[in-house]
Order: structure tokens, then sequence, then C-alpha cells
């Protein structure tokens, strides 16, 4: 039998120590919380609190969330893809930090004029499309999706994703 160091058989043996004390309940929690590592989230806040004077311009909220730590605005990535007289337009987005850990606000940045949706990406893992109507104001919010082993996941963004929401959404511009 290999011998080993001094430091790997007391690590082994306080290992097995600390399983054979703790319940198994507990056990089963911290492997699942060490096995499973939800992806970054983003949800957004539509109207804005027009009574919060820092935010009284936003036109929306992005509340980021991420397991390991509280996001930041060089976590967000983002752009307004738009369709304005048949030409397409693509705008960086900007992410105002707000009093609020993970909350950034978005306040316009692209032209008043034309068609356009919103790609929001937290991590470079999750990501937001948010649809605006033709005055500009949040129509929807969607994260695509995959389904994997009963459980759904933010799927990657594809450039046919933005270009048939922006479809749809010129669709109903007059």
């Amino acid at each position: 039998m290999p011998r080993r160091p001094h430091g790997v058989a007391v690590a082994l043996v306080s290992l097995a120590a600390a399983l054979a004390l703790t319940p198994v309940s507990s056990r089963a929690a911290s492997f699942a919380n060490a096995v499973f590592k939800w992806p970054p989230w983003l949800s957004v806040e539509y109207p804005v609190n027009p009574y919060d004077r820092a935010n009284h311009d936003a036109l929306m909220l992005v509340h980021a969330a991420m397991r390991e730590s509280v996001p930041t605005t060089r976590d967000l990535d983002g752009s307004a893809e738009g369709m304005v007289n048949g030409q397409r337009q693509s705008v960086a987005l900007r992410f105002d930090p707000t009093s609020q850990p993970g909350v950034f606000a978005v306040r316009r940045q692209w032209p008043a004029q034309g068609a356009w949706v919103l790609e929001i990406t937290l991590a470079k893992s999750t990501t937001a499309l948010v649809s605006l109507d033709r005055l500009g104001e949040v129509a929807s919010v969607n994260i695509p999706m995959n389904a994997g082993s009963g459980d759904r996941f933010p799927r990657e963004v594809a450039a046919r994703d933005i270009d048939s929401t922006l479809a749809v959404i010129a669709s109903r511009q007059p």
C-alpha cells in the first residue's frame, strides 16, 4: 500500500469524522449545493417607480443575480438592436448602477423612431430580450431557455432570435 503524506491522512480522517457527525439530509443538501450552481439571472422592472428621484428618467431597471457574487456593471453587456427607415442599427447599452446592489438603470440611448429590441446579457451566459412597443415602452421580456433533464436553463441567444423578435416588432409599426 502506498504511503500518503501525513497531511493527506489527517485531512481524510477529518473529512470522515465530519461526514460521520453530519446528518444524512444535511450531507445531501451540501452535496446538491456543491454540484448544482444556478445560472446568472436577469429580471426587468417596468415601470420604474416615478417617485424614486434617482431613477425618474430610467426606462427600466435590470435586476441581476449571480450565485457567487453581487453583479456589477462589468458583468453586464447589451445593445439596442433596431430597424429605422428600413436600415438596421445597433447601439451599445450603458447600465447605470443604482443604490441597490445588483440593480441597474437603463435609460434611452437609441433613437425614438423605429422598432427596437434590447439584448441584455449577464456574465456572458443569461440573455434577456426586451421588446419595445411603438411608443418606446417595454412590451415584453423573454429569456430564451433550453430544456435539459427536466430543468430549464438559459441558452445562448443567436442572431436569428434577435432578427425574428425585431421583425415581429417592426411588423406592428405603422
